[in-house]
């Protein structure tokens, strides 16, 4: 579960301020070799069996995945939505006129 946790925040961390949608999915090659990779030996260790049993894990059904990608996609959910309303609060505030103070 914390493979996930961590792929889906590493997706989101590739920037601070642009969302993963403005950047693309696909435009750093290494960057989907580690994910890949990361989550084939995930993959290995919950369903090849010789690393069930040195891990002592057992085969997730489809609706334990579903469930596994909802909670753990959250972290990327979240960061997206931080970044919408921080870009949109760093527009608005460009965007105010500045207030002239008088010197009395």
């Amino acid at each position: 579960m914390l493979c996930f946790f961590d792929m889906f925040n590493a997706l989101s961390c590739r920037s601070q301020t642009k969302s993963v949608f403005t950047i693309g999915f696909f435009s750093n090659k290494m960057f989907l070799v580690a994910v890949t990779l990361s989550i084939v030996g995930q993959m290995l260790v919950i369903y090849f069996p010789p690393l069930q049993n040195v891990f002592q894990t057992e085969a997730l059904t489809l609706y334990d995945i579903l469930l596994l990608l909802g909670l753990t996609s959250s972290v990327f959910i979240v960061s997206e939505i931080k970044k919408f309303f921080e870009r949109h609060l760093q527009k608005r505030l460009t965007r105010a006129p500045k207030k002239q103070m008088a010197f009395v």
